[in-house]
């Protein structure tokens, strides 16, 4: 696990979305993706529904990834920016119901999520979610988003 400071931790705790990056054909693609930081392990998490799985094909030719958190939209904290790069992995077996343990740090970023579960049958191409798991390799933050500067960095 990598260790940080505390104020990179709170972006990582309250910040709400990062832009998710791939690599498809030697070209990067990003994705905004809501995220769920697990504080123990210092790894992140994405779902990605099976109707938008694009990204999955990306990381079936290359596990390399990055997350970008640079927008601080609700989150209640100042901005900050700090790009984590790391492998991701994905958990496709039980597209159904192995995601829902995410469902506590879902609620906390969008505690309306319950009133789409309870039209979970009408849409349920889209509550059938694979797991993506990226465990960072390099951290490089910016504190108050001074990108001018060189990024303090953490391996």
């Amino acid at each position: 696990m990598i260790q940080v400071p505390s104020w990179i931790r709170e972006v990582f705790e309250r910040y709400l979305i990062c832009e998710f990056t791939t690599v498809s054909n030697g070209k990067t693609v990003t994705f905004p993706m809501l995220y769920f930081y697990e504080p123990s392990s210092g790894t992140f998490t994405v779902t990605s529904s099976i109707l938008f799985s694009k990204k999955i094909e990306h990381l079936k030719e290359n596990s390399k990834v990055s997350l970008l958190f640079s927008n601080p939209a609700g989150s209640g904290i100042g901005g900050h920016s700090v790009l984590v790069q790391g492998v991701a992995t994905y958990e496709d077996s039980d597209l159904d119901h192995g995601w829902e343990r995410f469902l506590p740090y879902w609620r906390k970023k969008e505690p309306y999520i319950d009133s789409f579960l309870a039209e979970r049958e009408k849409f349920s191409w889209f509550w059938k979610r694979i797991i993506v798991q990226v465990e960072p390799r390099k951290i490089m933050a910016w504190k108050n988003a001074e990108t001018q500067k060189n990024p303090e960095v953490f391996k």
